[in-house]
């Protein structure tokens, strides 16, 4: 009896402490921090996009490429508007409780988790119309005999295209629902 009592004594003593309120918002605030970081680094990427086809519309040699382009800057509005409604950050009221404050915390993962997780829907098919009617005007309207370059590059960015599509589009279709190992207490 004694080897179990001394085992026991001798055991680490796990802390139990209960996690504070500012222990959440700092945790919560660096969790927020990083996804605002992503979403800044789309917002730019996106702006390049839009002053880029803005840029290359009024151009007189892409033309034939005009409709496409309006297609791809809306589809960039698009996204930036989804962005910016489904995944965006949302700050954690001041004047929340403990518990309040971790629900919150855990609703906004699982709204982020929930919008990430059918992203193929709106963030990858919005560009799909423009890609493909891109990608037909350069097929139909270049003739057969394209240098070897200009047909590696079509078929370059078609097996690009496809592969990236597919490989979100996976990526989304096996993603888990949300679950969350913290128990409410309510």
């Amino acid at each position: 009896m004694t080897d179990i009592k001394a085992l026991w004594q001798r055991q680490t003593v796990e802390e139990k402490e209960m996690i504070t309120l500012s222990d959440i918002r700092e945790r919560a605030l660096k969790v927020q921090s990083g996804m605002r970081w992503r979403n800044i680094g789309l917002y730019i990427w996106s702006s390049f996009n839009i002053v880029a086809g803005l840029w290359l519309l009024q151009s007189p040699r892409l033309s034939d490429y005009r409709y496409p382009m309006g297609l791809m800057i809306a589809a960039h509005l698009f996204v930036l508007w989804q962005i910016k409604h489904r995944i965006a950050t949302r700050p954690m009221p001041e004047e929340l409780a403990a518990r309040t404050a971790l629900n919150h915390h855990r609703q906004e993962l699982e709204r982020q988790h929930d919008a990430l997780a059918n992203a193929w829907l709106w963030y990858i098919v919005p560009f799909m119309p423009a890609l493909i009617w891109e990608l037909a005007i350069r097929a139909f309207k270049f003739p057969a005999n394209l240098p070897p370059f200009t047909n590696g590059m079509i078929i370059f960015y078609l097996i690009w295209g496809g592969s990236y599509f597919g490989r979100v589009f996976g990526c989304s279709s096996r993603a888990q629902p949300s679950k969350c190992n913290c128990k409410s207490s309510g």
